[in-house]
């Protein structure tokens, strides 16, 4: 098996000096709802429930819901800026994995849920950014462990979970 040309290219990338930044974060919160009350509520429709300034546009979902395969985009106004997003794994009540493809820098979350079975459930947030070109590593350099934006969002998805509204600021 002559694998010259691909091992070329694997030499000629390992080569180069500058490489696109990559940052990875944790976060992990105790929500106030079983897993099942949560994971609902984890979906781009839904959000609009409990995300200030959340907007997006669903382009692909059969049931308008969150679900594997579905996509939708999110605009420049939006919290979270623009944005392509593909929901790539989704295991009811325990996981849901997404791609967000943006200008420059792509993210990968998971969400993870574990039910604590006293009313509770952990949510971890395991979320890699990748830089793909030199504004992205600009982005990707200044995203700090504890990033206000995803605090915030925790934030409005405990309260929407114990209150049923969204939180305002």
């Amino acid at each position: 098996m002559n694998t010259e040309r691909s091992d070329r290219k694997v030499r000629e990338f390992l080569r180069r000096p500058a490489k696109r930044e990559r940052k990875t974060v944790t976060v992990e919160r105790i929500l106030p709802a079983p897993s099942e009350a949560v994971f609902p509520q984890l979906c781009p429709s839904r959000e609009l429930d409990w995300i200030e300034g959340w907007d997006c546009e669903l382009l692909y979902t059969s049931t308008g819901y969150v679900e594997k395969d579905c996509i939708f985009t999110t605009g420049e106004s939006n919290v979270l800026g623009s944005g392509l997003w593909i929901v790539t794994g989704y295991e009811p009540n325990e996981k849901l994995d997404v791609i967000i493809v943006g200008d420059s820098v792509i993210e990968h979350f998971t969400i993870h849920l574990t039910d604590n079975r006293d009313g509770t459930s952990t949510g971890r947030w395991d979320m890699t950014f990748t830089a793909l070109d030199e504004a992205g590593d600009g982005v990707v350099a200044a995203i700090s462990e504890d990033d206000p934006a995803l605090e915030r969002a925790i934030d409005g998805l405990a309260h929407f979970l114990q209150s049923g509204e969204m939180l305002e600021s």
